[in-house]
């Protein structure tokens, strides 16, 4: 009997860890893609933003993980105005992946929003369908070929 109520003490203080785990650090990101001039005032933008996350506590199973993140991106110049929308694909240093669905807006060159968890295996299996997590992200130089460098600030 006691070996059951162990179990079940586990699986449930597991269930609630990972229903509330939450990552905090900074992705630094190099964009690279393609954009289309739409309109005068309208540009639209297709490409990867690939880079590392660095979590604020050396022990997060996300500190060093890798990431691609396929995205668009709409840009309105005469509103000063963005938004964009995407995936990331995240492998952490044990080879698990995960990956998550991200949207957000703002003025061109800072913005925020939120990503979903959506797949993955090993840690981010319990992650899966967590929807609370929210970013900043931020351009840092608009490379004169067109890529682009910056990072986004996870919970922060």
């Amino acid at each position: 009997m006691k070996a059951l109520l162990f179990l079940v003490s586990f699986l449930f203080s597991s269930t609630v860890l990972a229903n509330n785990y939450t990552t905090v650090g900074q992705f630094g990101w190099f964009g690279v893609g393609d954009a289309t001039q739409v309109s005068e005032t309208k540009i639209y933008w297709t490409g990867e933003f690939s880079g590392t996350y660095f979590a604020d506590e050396a022990g997060d199973f996300l500190n060093s993980a890798s990431m691609r993140c396929p995205a668009s991106m709409e840009l309105d110049l005469a509103n000063n105005a963005q938004k964009a929308h995407g995936y990331c694909m995240i492998r952490d240093l044990n080879g698990n992946k995960g990956s998550i669905e991200w949207s957000g807006s703002g003025t061109i060159g800072d913005m925020g929003g939120s990503f979903t968890w959506v797949s993955g295996d090993g840690p981010f299996a319990e992650l899966v369908g967590k929807s609370s997590d929210k970013f900043r992200g931020v351009t840092i130089t608009n490379w004169e070929d067109g890529m682009a460098t910056g990072v986004a600030y996870w919970n922060k």
